[in-house]
């Protein structure tokens, strides 16, 4: 009764203990005595207090609920606070007392009440349409997040909404610790499955904890949350509907895009076109520099990159920049238009600050900066390189930036080229097949010796083994690779090779 026939809003001031108690009518205080007409055992009663001190000053709150528990009253609901001691004495008697919100109409209340106990199935509709228009209207006028918000306030629970993949697409509010509740007792969690047009978009889920039986609820009734559950589903398939929409025409737009701007043969009329229509500036003293976002492992949260595209966005509008952001093949791409004065280390200070907490998370590569649509097209084609040639060479740092890449700027210009992969075979190829067949680790040995500058001692102490270990190690690359390790255009050749060996997936 309290939740469906109830205004939103009213609370629950003493009692709780009698909370199970049935309603089996209703019954409004009256100016002349008997005051509550023909009360019996069962009936909710609705008064206003200052009425009852009206008609007779000795008839005071305390008094009032002595004989409503008296006949054996269900419960009473009131239009003004009580104090803490008329509460106590709520929760002594067992006796439900629930304060209306400011301003609510008992003459309503009481037909609520009654609509309710003759056609509980109407009146529980009627609840369902309500919760539905309040939610559109919040949904419309202050988004998902709004709506969420609310739920969560009528609720008491942290409300958190999961796309179909498991990804967390909003998450509002937090587990409430209630008195009384076991620090092991897990928090207790409703699911309402996201559902639009018969396919599956996700689900929203309630989590909230329970307080211990006889003290004031830590949450609302589970008619109340299943009403707003429900209801803030469907928005949320709204939105989930609408995102998805927006995501797949920015990434149609944003694809076409960069394809344009990878494509040596397009015409840079149609290119500026697209970019005018974006809003680019394109002024001829204008400087152009891509990069490139994008997930660092196939684990990272795509919404984290997102939250790193758009700090850069702004830090660059911010700096008088022009910028857009396109998607293409998993990757977040920004065209940045740099004013004539802008230095090119406020690059470096946007991604610091956009990265600043999530560095491991995300790759970032930068092109080079230059003038004109050629060059725009060359940093976005640089930038794509660099975040992927980044990813897989374990002594570089992200973000990438190409100018600073040295070897591998050559390396990646050489990718798919057939007497790129013929020199890596000849020259590596038996050596790391060898380490595959036997379990060893000879291409790493390899390496370290390199980094060392040949220095075998050195060599030895970053391996951990002994010199003489060392040695027979280096006598088995001779061997395998046929090349002398004491001939500098060999030692060259292997260098290379390992490098190639970084890029290779």
């Amino acid at each position: 009764m309290w939740h469906l026939a109830l205004p939103p809003g009213t609370r629950l001031v003493g009692g709780a203990a009698g909370l199970e108690n049935p309603v089996e009518w209703v019954t409004s205080l009256r100016a002349a005595f008997p005051l509550f007409g023909a009360m019996e055992a069962g009936y909710l009663a609705l008064a206003r207090p200052e009425l009852a001190r009206r008609i007779d000053p000795r008839l005071t709150f305390r008094y009032l609920l002595t004989e409503l528990h008296r006949v054996g009253a269900s419960g009473l609901v009131i239009d003004e606070p009580i104090s803490a001691d008329e509460a106590a004495l709520a929760d002594r008697l067992g006796l439900p007392v629930l304060l209306l919100p400011a301003g609510a109409d008992l003459g309503l209340v009481e037909r609520d009440v009654l609509r309710t106990l003759v056609d509980h199935e109407g009146q529980l509709a009627r609840r369902e349409m309500e919760a539905r228009q309040r939610l559109l209207q919040l949904y419309a006028s202050g988004g998902l997040s709004a709506v969420l918000q609310e739920v969560s306030t009528l609720t008491s629970a942290e409300v958190l909404v999961y796309e179909e993949s498991g990804a967390v697409l909003s998450h509002i509010g937090q587990v409430r610790a209630s008195e009384g509740l076991e620090p092991s007792s897990p928090p207790r969690e409703e699911t309402f499955p996201i559902v639009v047009g018969g396919k599956a978009l996700g689900q929203l889920v309630l989590r909230s904890s329970e307080g211990e039986r006889g003290a004031l609820p830590a949450r609302p009734s589970h008619l109340l949350i299943a009403v707003y559950g429900r209801q803030a589903a469907e928005v949320c398939g709204l939105e989930i509907l609408q995102q998805r929409t927006r995501q797949e025409t920015e990434e149609r737009l944003g694809f076409d895009l960069v394809e344009q701007l990878l494509d040596p043969a397009k015409g840079e009329e149609a290119i500026v076109a697209r970019l005018a229509r974006l809003g680019y500036d394109l002024s001829a003293d204008r400087r152009h520099v891509a990069i490139a976002v994008g997930a660092a492992s196939r684990q990272v949260r795509s919404d984290l990159c997102e939250t790193v595209a758009q700090d850069v966005h702004w830090a660059a509008r911010n700096d008088g920049a022009s910028a857009v952001i396109a998607r293409y093949r998993g990757d977040l791409l920004l065209f940045c238009s740099l004013p004539p004065d802008l230095p090119d280390r406020r690059i470096r200070e946007w991604l610091r600050q956009a990265l600043r907490s999530g560095t491991e998370l995300c790759s970032v590569g930068v092109g080079r900066i230059g003038e004109g649509i050629p060059a725009l097209q060359r940093s976005v084609r640089q930038a794509l390189r660099a975040r992927e040639v980044g990813r897989h060479v374990a002594s570089l740092q992200s973000p990438y930036f190409y100018e600073q890449m040295g070897l591998y700027r050559l390396l990646t210009e050489l990718q798919g080229r057939d007497e790129l992969a013929r020199f890596y075979d000849e020259t590596l190829g038996d050596l790391v097949r060898y380490d595959q067949a036997h379990h060893t680790d000879l291409v790493h040995t390899l390496r370290v010796f390199f980094a060392e500058n040949a220095n075998a001692s050195r060599t030895a102490r970053v391996l951990y083994v002994h010199r003489n270990t060392l040695n027979y190690r280096l006598q088995r690359i001779i061997e395998i690779t046929g090349l002398d390790l004491n001939d500098a255009e060999a030692r060259l050749a292997l260098q290379l090779a390992l490098k190639i060996h970084e890029l290779v997936p």
